[in-house]
């Protein structure tokens, strides 16, 4: 660049051109694939990295799971019947989705404080992954989730065992998770396929034709698995648009202003809407990293790193202060968070490629802007006067009233002086002699009087 640079000014201007907008279209291509990478995966990690963080295994809950989950209820507390179901024989009742919904969502006091039991896609970890964490005390079968809440009015039991037999880790250790009280917490980022997956499970175990008095028919189980998986993609839809967005009108942008080199469109209205597509897109830009600080960075400085500090200060993954250690298992050992690393990843991901979007976008802006500005003197600047021209210009006033031709002064260069600079005298002009007077006419001559007369006889 700095070659360019020298060559510009030696009016290689073209060239130098030429060689910013390779390197700007460099920029902008790594830029632009950073960015919507990271843009569509920030809210779509897999869901095998939350359970992983959870339990150790990246296995999710499945029908069987659901099925001995709900049996065991059953023959232990039995369901109380709601309005809208008929007893069975024996007088019971199948499970209802606002009973189960309510147990889940034990760790989301917004939905619990908003009976929005409809926020089954921001339940607790524990519905989505197969295993009981290693920390779970396994010695105390009766140590169950209901029992640790027994009597407890907004209580959050997790995690726990959801029944007796539920498995228990294959892994020795697994990594703690924040608590997310009032969103959907490290669940908001899972894929929604997945999601929906688990949960058409659920229906299906619970709720199915097999299942109790409370049935759902097939269909009527695929339409609230269609609704869950559409809900959930328009919730995270907004946030996509806004990370993605940017990097697209960065794009049109870039090729808006190479088209400029080009001799064909050298003239409005190509440069005019490159500017505008450049500046949109630096705009959006500067948004998608606030949006996506709101997203991520909220999350992960729930977590801290311990590093080697020795207990109190961190113990078995847990910093004193009750934050999560990052960096540290639930054995003490040095281990990095499936979860939290993945979403560190896509979000310094998007933040390098931003700022190499930002910095093309403004080579562009360069680029265009200089053209634009010589386009403008080369096509307008002959119907525009300068200040040097101004003393050279003739007043068509009658020539009467001009004074002697003399030299105009240069226009002073500022308008300090022009201020200062002193008037010249205005010239009078010279009056004109009086008109002489007419000479008198002769006098005629005198008539002789009588004695001169006597005179002139007797001489």
């Amino acid at each position: 660049m700095g070659v360019c640079v020298q060559e510009c000014g030696d009016g290689h201007q073209a060239r130098c051109r030429i060689c910013s907008a390779v390197v700007a279209v460099v920029l902008l291509f790594v830029g632009i694939t950073m960015q919507i990478w990271s843009g569509t995966h920030v809210d779509d990690i897999a869901l095998s990295h939350l359970c992983e963080t959870y339990s150790g295994s990246g296995e999710r809950m499945e029908y069987s799971d659901f099925k001995a989950l709900t049996d065991w209820y059953r023959e232990t507390y039995g369901f109380t019947c709601s309005e809208d179901q008929r007893p069975a024989a024996d007088g019971t009742c199948g499970p209802t989705f606002q009973g189960i919904a309510r147990f889940f969502l034990s760790s989301n006091t917004f939905a619990l404080m908003t009976e929005r039991y409809d926020l089954m896609r921001y339940a607790d970890v524990a519905f989505y992954c197969k295993y009981a964490p290693s920390q779970v005390d396994m010695r105390n079968k009766s140590n169950t989730c209901v029992d640790k809440c027994a009597g407890i009015a907004n209580c959050n039991p997790f995690p726990c065992l959801l029944w007796p037999d539920q498995p228990l880790t294959p892994y020795a250790s697994n990594w703690h998770l924040a608590e997310s009280l009032f969103g959907g917490g490290a669940i908001r980022h899972v894929n929604c396929d997945e999601k929906t997956h688990v949960f058409e499970d659920f229906l299906e175990a619970v709720f199915g034709q097999t299942s109790y008095t409370h049935e759902w028919a097939d269909h009527d189980i695929k339409a609230a698995s269609r609704e869950f998986y559409l809900t959930c993609l328009v919730d995270k839809g907004s946030n996509s648009y806004i990370l993605t967005i940017g990097p697209i009108l960065s794009i049109f942008g870039g090729v808006m202003t190479i088209m400029t080199l080009f001799r064909r469109f050298h003239g409005p209205p190509w440069p005019e809407l490159g500017i505008n597509l450049l500046i949109l897109s630096l705009i959006m830009i500067l948004f998608g990293f606030w949006s996506i600080s709101i997203g991520t960075v909220s999350e992960i400085s729930q977590y801290a790193i311990c590093g080697d500090t020795p207990a109190p200060v961190s113990f078995a993954g847990m910093r004193y202060d009750g934050r999560p250690c990052v960096d540290r298992n639930t054995k003490g050992a040095e281990s990095w968070n499936p979860f939290v690393y993945e979403l560190s990843l896509v979000y310094s991901t998007y933040v390098v490629g931003g700022v190499m979007t930002f910095l093309s976008v403004v080579m562009f802006l360069g680029l265009v802007t200089g053209f634009t500005e010589t386009m403008m003197g080369d096509r307008f600047g002959k119907y525009l006067v300068s200040l040097n021209d101004m003393p050279n210009i003739k007043l068509p006033f009658p020539h009467h009233q001009s004074g002697p031709t003399t030299t105009a002064p240069s226009a002073p260069s500022t308008q300090h002086e022009a201020q200062e600079a002193p008037r010249p005298a205005p010239v009078e002009p010279t009056p004109e002699p009086p008109a002489a007077a007419p000479a008198a006419p002769a006098a005629a001559p005198a008539e002789a009087t009588p004695a001169q007369g006597a005179e002139k006889g007797g001489d």
